[in-house]
């Protein structure tokens, strides 16, 4: 999904607006620009172009949301023709949810709420597949919740020490079933 945002304004509105842009990629809670909040979990491009004309200057911003969006809170993914996903697509967007949680914490911030959701509902549809490592799930649904438990709890540190744990049982689970 693509948004644009396009305004023109002085030299001193453009720096103050760039303040804001940054502050919005930083901490999109904080943000009150409605268009800006969708900085919220991450975007797939940000393009910003400036051009001056006479004493004013000219922007344009365009974002480009995630493919993969945050579903709705309860739903569940569904291809186009209303089956259940497939596995390797659910795989694909739970490796960039997983991603975006190691950033937001190796960044020294705790991950959204929406985040923390999006990748709880994934891991509950991962591990309804059969013969994808069964006998791994109970352990790896229980680390899940670790993490997820320390986010919601403003526990820093251990959901650093969730997310390196789960990060190793992946590893380990892919080099055993790939």
């Amino acid at each position: 999904m693509e948004h644009k945002i396009k305004k023109t304004l002085s030299r001193e509105a453009l720096g103050r607006y760039l303040h804001t842009l940054a502050d919005a990629v930083r901490n999109p809670q904080a943000v009150h620009d409605r268009k800006l909040a969708m900085l919220q979990d991450g975007f797939d491009k940000l393009e910003l172009k400036c051009r001056r004309n006479a004493e004013k200057f000219e922007i344009k911003l365009k974002l480009k949301t995630d493919a993969r969006g945050i579903p709705p809170m309860g739903e569940a993914h569904v291809s186009p023709s209303g089956a259940p996903e497939a596995y390797k697509v659910l795989k694909k967007r739970m490796q960039a949810t997983f991603k975006d949680l190691g950033a937001a914490l190796s960044e020294n911030r705790l991950p959204s709420e929406p985040l923390i959701h999006a990748f709880r509902e994934e891991v509950l549809q991962m591990i309804r597949y059969p013969d994808r490592g069964e006998p791994h799930y109970e352990a790896f649904e229980a680390a899940c919740r670790k993490l997820t438990e320390a986010c919601r709890r403003n526990r820093i540190e251990e959901a650093r020490q969730a997310y390196e744990v789960l990060s190793r049982m992946k590893k380990d689970c892919h080099t055993r079933y790939k």
